[in-house]
């Protein structure tokens, strides 16, 4: 199989990290100038990730870490997937990360959102709450 770092004719340094592109199969990555293929089967999540994600991949000499995705993978576990069996389920994965997006999404301050707020503050803003709410027992 030729190199994708070869192929799409980047330059490969000792200090370079970078995602080199991805499969049906899998992700390319370079990690200080040593290629890796990342199967799908060994890392699920990067199936549910896209290219703009994928692409923000830092390194140390410990490991290689994507922030937007919030995944931290061991170098280790990248050459021998096989000794770390999966510890967080893709369900499990999703379910965080449409939580940290709808957090991330409703604090975005917008004009559309201004005027909203602005109109229902004329309404007399949020309705109070109810001082009988839940299961109240009557005598």
């Amino acid at each position: 199989m030729n190199s994708f770092a070869t192929m799409l004719g980047t330059a490969i340094s000792e200090n370079k990290t970078c995602f080199l592109g991805s499969t049906a199969e899998g992700i390319a990555i370079l990690i200080h100038g040593k290629e890796y293929f990342l199967r799908y089967t060994d890392f699920p999540w990067f199936e549910y990730s896209n290219a703009i994600e994928l692409r923000d991949v830092a390194a140390d000499r410990w490991g290689v870490y994507w922030n937007s995705l919030d995944i931290d993978l061991s170098i280790e576990s990248i050459e021998h997937p096989e000794r770390f069996p999966e510890k967080i389920s893709v369900e499990g994965w999703l379910k965080a990360r449409s939580r940290n997006a709808a957090k991330t999404l409703g604090s975005i301050r917008t004009s559309r959102k201004a005027v909203a707020s602005r109109a229902n503050g004329l309404k007399g803003g949020r309705p109070k709450k109810d001082k009988q709410q839940g299961c109240s027992f009557q005598k």
